[in-house]
């Protein structure tokens, strides 16, 4: 069925089974000092027995005095770590995956906490931990460079299949590539051929540790999308070329960077599949050597498409195989209904300081591959009742189900989904309707029975008998009591009845209390110019959309400021009226009044509880309340507390 996707691919001499690449992603799973742990050989091996051609791990340090970016980041600067990434190499072989490194210096972007030495950068630069790096002299641009190509030899005498280097991402390399970031006089500023001279010089440094026939690939950011000061694609097809005159068997084609608002390397919700396979086009029509791109690749039948028109010839995707490790195994044996989507939510790495380590929303299992035993088969068909159809519940149910529970699921609507419905209404947001798609299907397939327009009565419920109540009956927004007026006031109102559609509201001047993302979703609505509407944000802490993952927010505030839509954070309601609000300023206390004809407060969610306080736990010993009705959250908290949930049962 995917022919081409299936087939053999070449990079310089190696053949890789198939077409399909894992990309690197930061872990964050090996020990403090670089090395394997069971939970990074795990990971890594899941996606390799799922079917993927080619991994190329996350990151890998070359620089440990000052070119660490995360705490628990792979090293190759020690001899003494050779034998543990063996042990990867081991893991992953026997499945016939090949397994690249991918040697990268964060440069100004390092973790100034985590590196005895300066921060360095082609030009002096603050990075996004903070950090001030000045500008490397030619002397330590020399030593990096033989840094790159020792830990090169390294990876290789592990039995690694070969290395990519990134260069881009507005990472270390990248600084030199960029005219924004480069501001230097000397053999490594100006003209383009010496600001590639770093790239020169480490591709020469493998060349003579590593030898002409070990695979060497760079990743390379294409477009800069920083505006008119930074390079644009035919700089970056030129850096390509020059690359493969240099003797590079591959080129990975990315874009963008830390630097870029809008997020264009890892892209959020609102980006379409394959919105940049003209990048990787553009590089393939340009060069003969094989062109790796990303591309938002969530299908197999859209990576065989990129194929069959000649975009790439790789086609790669991180967080696709973070949702489904068996992305691969099951797009070859005609089973991609199956595969667990990825929704671009930026879960993966918004929840990195929480989890410590990469998880995924669609997916509780990635990142804990080797603490969680296979799933018990002990539910003897004893009957686990769910309330509530959101993400939390069908997750729960479907787990369930597998262990062999008897589930009965009840949704009190006639439509199915719960809060994902709500949140597939927002603006940009349709890929939440493969989640909820793909939720449903697993239940059906579970053998849970659905039963939508119906809320059980405790009389019901008792006649169940269940052993297990999952309460997954969700929230209701939140209205503080301690804002006077609130729930009198003929102004207030809240999201739910903006994305429904229950109030049009048009030609009126609206203030949106508080700037999460239902909040600032809700305002884009109301903002839409055809509405004609005035909306002001108001959010009580010091920025906008406190919390929210950086590209989540920027995806959204950059329409909001098109639309005119006025954001004034360190502001607090403290009253409503009939015609108007109060609220104050936090830092200076100072009391504002504000005419207005619409409130809507986007203040999160507090537990529905339908039931009330110990009547569920009065019909059942067993009950296990999950998602917005445990505590409010996004779709990876109710995701993996239902799933929790179902295996403590």
């Amino acid at each position: 069925m995917y022919d081409l996707l299936f087939s053999p691919g070449r990079i310089g001499s190696l053949t890789i089974p198939n077409r399909i690449a894992m990309t690197a992603a930061s872990a964050s799973l090996s020990q403090p000092d670089g090395t394997m742990t069971e939970d990074m050989l795990a990971y890594y091996e899941a996606r390799a027995r799922g079917g993927v051609g080619l991994i190329i791990t996350e990151m890998v340090c070359v620089d440990e005095a000052r070119g660490v970016l995360f705490p628990r980041e792979l090293n190759a600067a020690r001899e003494e770590n050779i034998p543990s990434f063996r042990r990867l190499a081991d893991r992953v072989h026997p499945h016939g995956t090949k397994i690249f490194a991918q040697l990268f210096h964060p440069g100004a972007n390092a973790d100034p906490k985590l590196n005895p030495g300066d921060l360095i950068s082609a030009s002096p630069a603050r990075g996004k931990k903070r950090g001030q790096a000045r500008a490397a002299t030619v002397e330590e641009l020399e030593a990096i460079a033989e840094q790159f190509g020792q830990a090169a030899r390294r990876v290789k005498e592990s039995g690694f299949d070969g290395v990519e280097v990134h260069a881009g991402h507005h990472y270390f390399l990248h600084s030199f590539l960029s005219p924004v970031t480069n501001h230097r006089e000397d053999q490594y500023g100006g003209r383009l051929e010496n600001r590639t001279r770093i790239l020169r010089q480490i591709v020469e440094a493998i060349r003579r540790t590593c030898g002409a026939d070990f695979p060497l690939m760079f990743r390379v950011s294409l477009e800069e999308y920083i505006g008119k000061d930074g390079y644009h694609a035919d700089t970056g097809i030129k850096i390509c070329q020059m690359l493969e005159g240099w003797g590079v068997d591959a080129i990975n084609v990315t874009a963008s960077g830390t630097d870029s608002k809008l997020s264009q390397s890892v892209e959020p919700m609102y980006y379409p599949q394959g919105w940049r396979k003209h990048l990787a086009k553009a590089v393939k029509g340009t060069v003969s050597i094989p062109v790796l791109s990303v591309a938002l690749i969530r299908d197999p039948a859209y990576a065989e498409k990129l194929l069959r028109e000649g975009v790439l010839d790789f086609a790669g995707s991180v967080r696709a195989h973070l949702a489904d490790p068996n992305w691969a195994a099951k797009a070859r044996t005609g089973k991609e209904e199956d595969i667990l989507p990825c929704i671009s939510c930026m879960a993966c790495f918004a929840k990195y300081e929480e989890a410590g380590h990469i998880t995924c929303a669609v997916n509780p299992e990635t990142g804990y591959e080797a603490q969680l035993p296979p799933l018990s088969q002990d539910g003897a068909g004893r009957l686990v009742v769910v309330l509530g159809s959101g993400p939390a519940g069908l997750e729960g149910a479907w787990v369930a189900a597998r262990r062999g529970f008897r589930v009965v699921l009840f949704e009190k609507s006639r439509h199915l989904g719960g809060q994902l419905r709500l949140a597939m209404a927002t603006p940009r947001k349709e890929k939440i309707g493969w989640l909820l798609d793909s939720l449903l299907r697993r239940c059906r397939r579970a053998g849970v029975d659905l039963r939508t327009g119906w809320a059980p009565t405790e009389e019901e419920l008792r006649a169940l008998a269940p052993y297990a109540i999952l309460d997954a009956t969700g929230g209701r927004p939140a209205v503080p009591a301690s804002i006077q007026g609130v729930e009198e006031s003929p102004l207030v109102c809240t999201p739910v009845e903006i994305i429904t559609g229950q109030l049009d509201l048009r030609e009126e001047s609206i203030v949106v209390v508080g700037s999460g993302m239902t909040g600032l979703e809700t305002a884009e609505i109301l903002s839409d110019r055809a509405r004609n509407n005035a909306v002001l944000v108001l959010e009580a802490a010091p920025r906008v959309a406190p919390g929210v993952y950086g590209s989540n927010r920027n995806g959204v505030t950059w329409i909001l400021e098109g639309n005119n839509v006025v954001l004034l954070c360190n502001r607090t309601l403290t009253k409503v009226g009939r015609d108007r609000i109060w609220f104050t300023d936090s830092q200076t206390g100072e009391e504002y009044v504000y005419p207005c004809d619409r409130v809507v407060l986007a203040l999160g969610t507090a537990p529905a509880r339908p039931y009330g306080e110990g009547v569920l736990e009065a019909l059942c010993p067993t009950v296990l309340r999950v998602g917005d009705a445990a505590q409010g959250g996004q779709i990876w908290d109710a995701v993996h507390a239902g799933y929790r949930a179902a295996r403590s049962l």
